[in-house]
């Protein structure tokens, strides 16, 4: 690779970075659905094997992941927007639903059926939220639901999460509010914590089952090294400044936003399942 390819590269890592932080830390995403077209993208001029091209951008995509969330999470507890009771009930209901979901993935419909489903999900979730009577939302600490109704979100968003094999962070911002009545900052900034474990477990899982077929110089099982600590210093700063942003934004705004994020990943998810 010639220095000035090498630049370039460098730049779109470094500009992709900060965006994808920014934007995961003003609406509460892992920001998956971007970091991983960035390296289909980047990872070949980079010189790393076709064979695992698929896997290592999505490996590496989640350890991004740890970050931008961890980063939006810590911010969200001191300004004491993130619910630990409601994340706490979340987890409680996600876990059996992952397992159902994986158990049932097999008996149910095609994958491309599915997955068109969930787009057609999330498109009435973003447009319920878009059109949601406006309500009073200062950013103040909420009454908490009832821990049943947290739990059963969390059921629903891991079984779904787990049958289509996405993360949850699409789903359980919008079944919070829209559902649980949780007012979007307290949603967004309590899903970070949920986004947060699925995206380290699955990132360790990624190095443990990669590390046998991955002998190449840089990688930590699946997870491309070089691409991981170059980008670190944007995401962080991208996602600091997104999640301040939040924390100043009118609720009604943020809601707003949230919503064409989930109509962009819908349609995004539709056109290329339909166009297999």
């Amino acid at each position: 690779m010639t220095v000035s390819a090498l630049v370039e590269v460098a730049g779109v890592l470094s500009i992709s970075g900060f965006l994808i932080g920014f934007l995961a830390g003003l609406v509460g995403i892992g920001g998956g659905m971007l970091f991983v077209p960035v390296f289909w993208f980047v990872f070949p001029f980079l010189g790393v094997p076709s064979k695992i091209l698929v896997k290592s951008s999505v490996a590496t995509s989640l350890a991004c992941m740890t970050v931008t969330s961890s980063t939006s999470a810590y911010h969200h507890i001191r300004k004491r927007f993130f619910r630990k009771e409601i994340f706490l009930a979340l987890i409680a209901g996600a876990i059996p639903g992952v397992f159902a979901g994986s158990a049932m993935t097999a008996v149910l419909l095609p994958p491309h059926v599915t997955k068109v489903l969930f787009a057609v999900f999330l498109a009435f979730m973003a447009f319920k939220m878009l059109f949601k009577s406006n309500t009073v939302e200062d950013g103040s600490v909420s009454t908490l639901p009832s821990a049943r109704i947290i739990a059963v979100v969390g059921f629903f968003a891991g079984f779904v999460s787990s049958m289509l094999g996405v993360g949850g962070g699409a789903l359980i911002t919008p079944l919070l509010h829209a559902f649980a009545g949780v007012p979007i900052k307290e949603a967004m900034a309590t899903n970070t914590g949920v986004v947060f474990f699925n995206s380290l477990f699955s990132t360790v899982n990624y190095v443990v089952y990669g590390w046998k077929y991955t002998r190449f110089p840089f990688f930590l099982g699946y997870v491309y090294l070089p691409a991981l600590i170059f980008m670190i210093p944007f995401i962080f700063v991208g996602t600091r400044m997104g999640v301040k942003i939040m924390h100043k934004s009118n609720p009604e705004m943020l809601r707003k936003v949230f919503s064409l994020v989930l109509l962009i990943v819908a349609f995004d998810i539709a056109i290329k399942t339909l166009g297999r």
